[in-house]
C-alpha cells in the first residue's frame, strides 16, 4: 500500500515513522526542506509539491499540515482517490468541510479523523463501561481536565503553533482530545458556554486558560477545563452516572469505580507511558485495517462534525459571552 503523509511537522514525523516501522510503502511531502530531509530516511520518495507527489497514486494520505490548513489538501487528495486520515481537529472552520464530505461519499472512500485518545487503554475501558455496565448507563455530568506548562512542552515555547494566532494556535483546538472523549462519552452537544483568556505571564497570543460547559441532548452537563500553566502534566476524566461513578487520572494510572450496589471504590491501575506512542500506532493499524477491509472507521469526517460544531460554537462563545447552540 503507498501511504502519503501530507505534512512533516512534529505529528506528521511521528506517524510517519510509525508507518514505516509498520513496513509500508511511504512518500512524503512538505515545503520545508529540513523536514524533507529528516523524512527521506523512511521514505521512498520525498516532494515539494503535493501535486507532483499525487502523480505516484497513493491509496491512502495522511494530512497532517497545521490545524488551519487541512481541508485544502485533503479535498485535493480525496479528488485523486486517496483514502484519508486527516489529523485532528478536522479543522477550525466549517469551509470546505461539506465539499470534501460531498468527495469522500462520492468516491466511497475511507475516512478517519484523529483521535490518538480513544485508543489509550483507560479511555476505552471508560466508553465500554459507559456503554455496556447498566450501573453506568444513565450518564448524569462530567468533568475533563488537561493542562500542562508551555515552556515544558518546547524549549523554545514562543515558535510553537500553540503560541500564535496566526499557525492555527487555540488551546480548545489543541485541546479538543478532552471535547472528543466528552463526546464519545456523553452523545450529541447541544448548547456550550466557554471563557477563554491570557492570565499569565506567557509570552504568547492564544489563551493559557479554558473554562467551559457542556449541554447534551440527553440533558447531561459536562465542565471542561484546560490550561498551558500547570507545572505537571495533568489529565484527569470523572463522569457521574444515575447508580455509578468513574473516575481516572492519566499521570497515576488509576481508574476508580464506584456504584449504589458495590459503595467500596474499586481501582484499577492501567499506567501507560507517558510517551504514548503505543496509541498512535494502534489508531493507524485500525485505520489501515478499516481500509483493506473497506470497513468505515468510528470516526470518520462526517461523524467528527458534531465535535468540529462543538469547538467552533465554543470558541464564538468566548466572544459572545453566552451560550451557542450546536446544529
Amino acid at each position: 500500500m503507498k501511504i502519503l503523509v501530507v505534512g512533516i511537522g512534529s505529528i506528521g514525523s511521528r506517524h510517519l515513522k510509525n508507518l514505516f516501522d509498520l513496513g509500508h510503502e511511504i512518500f512524503a511531502v512538505d515545503i520545508n526542506a529540513e523536514n524533507l530531509r529528516k523524512a527521506s530516511l523512511y521514505t521512498k520518495k520525498t516532494f515539494s509539491s503535493l501535486e507532483e507527489a499525487l502523480k505516484v497514486k497513493p491509496d491512502v494520505a495522511f494530512i497532517c499540515t497545521y490545524s488551519h490548513d487541512h481541508i485544502a489538501p485533503a479535498i485535493q487528495c480525496a479528488n485523486a482517490g486517496c483514502h484519508l486520515f486527516i489529523e485532528k481537529p478536522l479543522s477550525l472552520s466549517l469551509d470546505g468541510v461539506d465539499e470534501l464530505t460531498g468527495i469522500v461519499n462520492k468516491r466511497n472512500l475511507i475516512s478517519m479523523v484523529g483521535c490518538n485518545m480513544r485508543f489509550h487503554p483507560a479511555v476505552s475501558y471508560i466508553h465500554n463501561t459507559l456503554t455496556s455496565n447498566l450501573s453506568f448507563s444513565k450518564k448524569l455530568w462530567g468533568h475533563f481536565e488537561f493542562g500542562f506548562y508551555l515552556p515544558f512542552d518546547k524549549k523554545d515555547y514562543q515558535s510553537s503553533y500553540k503560541a500564535k494566532k496566526s499557525m492555527g494556535g487555540n488551546l480548545i483546538f489543541d485541546g479538543i482530545h478532552e471535547l472528543d472523549c466528552a463526546v464519545w462519552f456523553f452523545g450529541k452537544p447541544a448548547e456550550v458556554i466557554c471563557s477563554k483568556s491570557i492570565i499569565s505571564s506567557l509570552k504568547i497570543d492564544t489563551e493559557d486558560h479554558v473554562e467551559m460547559i457542556i449541554k447534551f441532548a440527553s440533558s447531561a452537563v459536562c465542565t471542561i477545563h484546560m490550561d498551558y500553566l500547570q507545572h505537571g502534566y495533568a489529565r484527569r476524566h470523572k463522569v457521574v452516572c444515575e447508580e455509578g461513578t468513574i473516575v481516572w487520572d492519566f499521570v497515576n494510572g488509576n481508574i476508580g469505580e464506584v456504584t449504589t450496589s458495590n459503595r467500596e471504590w474499586s481501582w484499577k491501575d492501567m499506567k501507560f507511558d507517558l510517551s504514548y506512542n503505543q496509541m498512535y500506532v494502534d489508531e493507524v493499524r485500525y485505520f489501515i485495517d478499516c481500509v483493506l477491509n473497506g470497513r468505515e472507521t468510528f470516526n470518520s469526517v462526517k461523524q467528527s462534525l458534531p465535535l468540529l460544531e462543538l469547538a467552533i460554537a465554543a470558541n464564538k462563545s468566548c466572544y459572545t459571552n453566552g451560550w451557542e447552540r450546536i446544529a
